[in-house]
């Protein structure tokens, strides 16, 4: 299941647990793996290393998630950057709000297990077999 192809993924999550669980399988399967654990180190980290892609979760200790999400779309730059959310919110109007402010998708954490995760990582990365 290895071969992320170098690509770039920003996690942006507070939940050491969860991060360093992610960040390990992800890694594994080949993808370089930087963590923010706040909302603004996720941002900063997104302008430092461009990722192909964003996993966000919504519930930081400094800003909502969807703060960040919005700064995220403000760099034109990279207004092509995949931005998946990744919480246990799962009201629909969070969900509705995700997809108005760009996000790729939108995960909610208990319905996925850290494999299935990583798998649908590599479908958005276009790396899926």
């Amino acid at each position: 299941m290895a071969n992320g192809a170098g690509k770039k993924i920003l996690l942006v999550e507070d939940d050491v647990f969860m991060a360093e669980l992610l960040a390990g399988e992800l890694s594994r399967a080949g993808f370089n793996v930087t963590i923010g654990k706040t909302g603004k180190e996720g941002v900063e980290n997104f302008l430092a290393t461009a990722p192909d892609i964003v996993l966000l979760d919504l519930l930081l200790p400094d800003m909502h998630g969807f703060e960040v999400l919005q700064k995220i779309r403000q760099d034109q730059s990279r207004g092509n950057t995949k931005v998946v959310i990744l919480s246990n919110l799962s009201e629909g109007r969070d969900v509705d709000e995700a997809r108005r402010l760009g996000a790729t998708d939108y995960l909610v954490k208990v319905n996925y297990s850290i494999p299935e995760i990583v798998e649908k990582v590599r479908v958005w990365l276009g790396l899926a077999t």
